[in-house]
């Protein structure tokens, strides 16, 4: 099976009109969390389970089946209607990536003393935060893939397409502000998954970050939040439309903080 995408030329109301589904596409991303709450709360509700989330699947089976799930619905949203348009699927990519953040922000526990604190999510939902902390790591490798095949996508496109002066457009693209932004987002994203939780008594971490687990709790929390924190500055600065999705991140993230505080 051949490619199926191609660098093609598009008139400016076919810009448009990619704009418009591009925007169309982060609106049902994250509506659709809203659906999904809702209907935990229903099925909860329902079935009156209100320390357990079990079911015919559970530990970790669950939650990978969960946010492998949730990852087919986003490259699912990521493809409808894109056509053979290589750059409207890049560009998807990103965009359904960068919805989802003010998501992975009100399911993190935001209170560092008490790392089981309920999030805004797990208020909502009725999980305990415990249960959620995991999903919240996992759906955080989720976003990170499509804003990594963004990225890589992006790349082949500057690596394959000519510049007059430079040879390549990727040796004139990088020396642009918006693409070295762009780097920085997905260099801090990675690290995120590198270090995804507190150091334990082996491993990297602990190596890199010596004291008391307690101390090494702290330095993971104050380092995972400054990496988001980067990542967000970068992502703003990178893309006009990422803006309203890290606004949208910022006010979650003090909704969380509030949330944390007032119940501790």
């Amino acid at each position: 099976m051949s490619w199926p995408y191609h660098f093609i030329s598009l008139s400016e109301n076919d810009k448009l009109h990619r704009r418009e589904l591009l925007d169309l596409r982060g609106y049902y991303a994250q509506w659709s969390i809203i659906v999904v709450i809702v209907a935990v709360r229903i099925f909860r509700f329902a079935t009156r389970s209100t320390a357990k989330w079990d079911g015919p699947v559970s530990g970790k089976t669950r939650q990978y089946l969960v946010c492998g799930l949730w990852l087919l619905w986003l490259l699912g949203l990521s493809i409808w209607n894109s056509g053979d348009d290589y750059l409207h699927l890049t560009k998807a990519l990103g965009r359904v990536g960068l919805s989802q953040l003010p998501l992975q922000v009100l399911m993190s526990p935001a209170y560092i003393s008490r790392p089981a604190a309920s999030s805004v999510l797990s208020l909502l939902t009725g999980i305990p935060q415990p249960t959620l902390t995991p999903y919240h790591r996992l759906f955080g490798r989720a976003v990170v893939s499509l804003l990594l095949a963004h990225a890589a996508l992006y790349t082949l496109f500057f690596v394959q397409s000519s510049h007059p002066d430079f040879g390549i457009l990727l040796l004139k693209r990088i020396q642009d502000l918006d693409v070295q932004c762009g780097l920085a987002a997905i260099f801090s994203a990675v690290l995120l998954i590198l270090f995804v939780r507190p150091a334990s008594q082996k491993g990297l971490q602990s190596w890199l970050v010596q004291g008391s687990f307690q101390e090494r709790r702290k330095m993971f929390y104050f380092g995972h939040v400054s990496l988001v924190v980067l990542l967000c500055v970068a992502a703003y600065i990178h893309v006009k439309q990422a803006q309203k999705y890290i606004l949208q991140t910022l006010a979650a993230s003090m909704l969380n903080w509030v949330c944390s505080w007032a119940l501790c």
